[in-house]
């Protein structure tokens, strides 16, 4: 019972604890072994088994893909779920061809600019906690789609791994303790959430669960039943709908049925470049982050023609420089393409990137201030030449996950979904099991002022009906040199602003480095996103000497813990051996088929 007092409940499940600690350590230890079928990592021990699962029986890429994204929803509904959406970059290995589909999340229809301000000043924690933050979501119907359109496997056999979890429940983790320890007060706001993610203490008030807690979640068991049977409509049309809407109503939301019926994915085409010969295929817009990793990668390639040496601090310089010259034109440039004329082709352009490569000062930084200029479409204002630098977002709070997965044909999948912050909205559709998003804090609630990220954005990105918001979401493949048909890397991360440093680096240590992949996804990290004006290195990272150079060339060190959690899978152009590996930071599992 979920009353069951700590002490006692702990003692109860602690040899299950243990159970789950051992077998996370054991898969962790095999992700650098090759594989010569498929390959899968994810951040879920459950998720990664949910996709072998689904290639043995015969299942593509896709089948896994979306098996693990559904297990997702019921493991790490902090990080992504059936309330939320996301993008995916799905490769067929017989055709050469790779689809590219937008779920995001769109904002309702009666959604207007200036509905998180106040008096001229944006009101926090109304973007980000409560009804008020939802956005229409588009998971199920991405998911399903993607199913539909290239999957193998019937829904029921894809949904089944999700379905038994949440009916037969899960052990709570470290990794969900800390989540729920970032957004307690949040969740402790909604009745429902707190009845379904909490647990009582000993003196009777919602509190996180302990480790080794069942967590059951047999509200969401019978709502993915559903849809393993009925398809999108469960979801969007009748008694979930109703649900949904009605909880969001209450609490004075705008979600409406309209908003749910009238959804629709968006495919796209994919964002295409090159980086030291090898093709690069990744999200356009309204992702931010695919366009940066193309910039940033174009950069570097420019600068250092001979690859980029990570620990060196000359290059480290360069590398930083590009990324807050690619944050710059995010800032100004980017929103969704429907809404505003995004000068896609053009940022990505040889030309354009090479003005970029050429502004940067080999021997110094340039302060972001200097870089400065109106924000594009306006109204004349300019952004703000320092805004006030938030806090560093903790990492329980950059809510996201990814599923990167190639399957023994050499079809592939790579697909970051999200919640946006940590458990979302904190809002539970009563009866469902449906938590829902917060995706309209990715808007800007106004131009110039920093969101729960510290990113700034400006005009393009703020606030209409039906406008999908500006991500950081980088989902991204790498082909072979030898075959540029053939996907030889898929990647990607959650980490809010820090996702497209993530994934560049990754690359960067495969392509310039020949790091093993496990290697490449826990190396250290650096992040720089225009504003604040700050030079981010993870706890994992670089040598004192090396800091102290960057520090003298004018780089402002803020110190983090950890951020990001990298999943790739890598297939060897040489062997056709497989690998995958999952970042090292947190409870991922990397799998494989012998």
């Amino acid at each position: 019972m979920k009353d069951t007092s700590f002490r006692s409940e702990a003692s109860r499940l602690g040899a299950r604890a243990v159970g789950v600690a051992v077998l996370l350590a054991a898969c962790v230890a095999q992700a650098a072994r090759p594989y010569r079928g498929g390959a899968v990592a994810t951040a879920y021990p459950q998720a990664s088994a949910a996709a072998l699962e689904m290639l043995d029986k015969g299942g593509n890429s896709v089948d896994a893909a979306v098996a693990a994204a559904f297990v997702g929803s019921v493991v790490g509904m902090y990080n992504s779920g059936i309330g939320g959406g996301g993008f995916a970059l799905v490769h067929d290995g017989k055709t050469g061809e790779t689809k590219v589909l937008d779920f995001r999340e769109v904002a309702p229809k009666a959604a207007t600019r200036d509905m998180y301000v106040k008096d001229g000043q944006v009101v926090p924690g109304l973007s980000t906690d409560g009804v008020l933050s939802v956005a229409v979501p588009g998971a199920v119907a991405g998911y399903l789609q993607l199913l539909k359109e290239h999957g193998k496997l019937p829904p029921a056999v894809v949904l089944a791994p999700a379905i038994n979890l949440a009916r037969k429940g899960f052990w709570v983790t470290p990794r969900y303790q800390t989540a729920v320890k970032g957004r307690l007060e949040c969740l402790r706001k909604d009745a429902e959430a707190s009845r379904v993610f909490l647990v009582k203490n000993e003196q009777g008030v919602p509190d996180v669960p302990p480790l080794g807690y069942l967590l059951k979640q047999p509200d969401l068991a019978r709502t993915l039943s559903a849809m393993a049977k009925s398809g999108p409509r469960a979801f969007y049309a009748g008694p979930v709908a109703k649900a949904m809407v009605d909880t969001v109503q209450a609490g004075g939301g705008i979600l409406t049925l309209e908003d749910l019926a009238t959804y629709k994915t968006r495919p796209r085409p994919a964002l295409e470049g090159s980086y030291r010969g090898h093709r690069i295929l990744t999200m356009p817009p309204p992702s931010a982050g695919g366009v940066a990793v193309l910039q940033v990668l174009g950069a570097l390639e420019k600068l250092r023609p001979q690859g980029l040496a990570f620990r060196d601090p000359d290059a480290l310089h360069l590398y930083v420089e590009a990324v807050r010259r690619a944050y710059v034109d995010r800032t100004k440039f980017l929103g969704d393409p429907d809404f505003s004329d995004v000068p896609t082709a053009r940022l990505v352009s040889p030309g354009h990137i090479a003005d970029l490569a050429g502004s940067i000062d080999p021997k110094k930084a340039t302060p972001s201030a200097s870089l400065l200029a109106p924000v594009a479409g306006a109204k004349g204002s300019t952004l703000p030449q320092q805004p006030a630098p938030p806090p560093v977002p903790a990492p329980e709070k950059k809510n996201t996950t990814h599923v990167s997965v190639i399957d023994k044909d050499g079809n592939a999948v790579a697909m970051t979904t999200t919640v946006n912050y940590g458990f979302g909205s904190c809002v539970v559709a009563k009866g469902t099991g449906v938590l829902l998003n917060d995706e309209m804090d990715d808007f800007s609630a106004q131009p110039g002022v920093p969101n729960a990220y510290g990113l700034v954005t400006g005009e393009p990105n703020s606030i209409q009906p039906g406008k999908v918001p500006q991500s950081s979401m980088s989902p991204t493949l790498v082909f072979s040199k030898e075959d540029p048909r053939r996907v030889m890397l898929a990647v990607g991360s959650p980490g809010g602003s820090t996702i497209p440093t993530t994934v560049i680096q990754v690359i960067s240590h495969v392509v310039d480095s020949g790091m093993d992949l496990t290697r490449a996804v826990g190396e250290g990290r650096v992040h720089h996103q225009y504003l604040p004006d700050e030079l981010w290195v993870d706890r994992w990272g670089l040598e004192p000497a090396t800091l102290s150079t960057l520090e003298a060339k004018g780089h402002k060190l803020r110190r983090v813990e950890q951020w990001g959690d990298a999943e790739a899978v890598f297939s060897d152009p040489k062997t056709n051996l497989r690998y995958s590996a999952s970042d090292p930071r947190n409870e991922g599992v990397a799998l494989g088929q012998d």
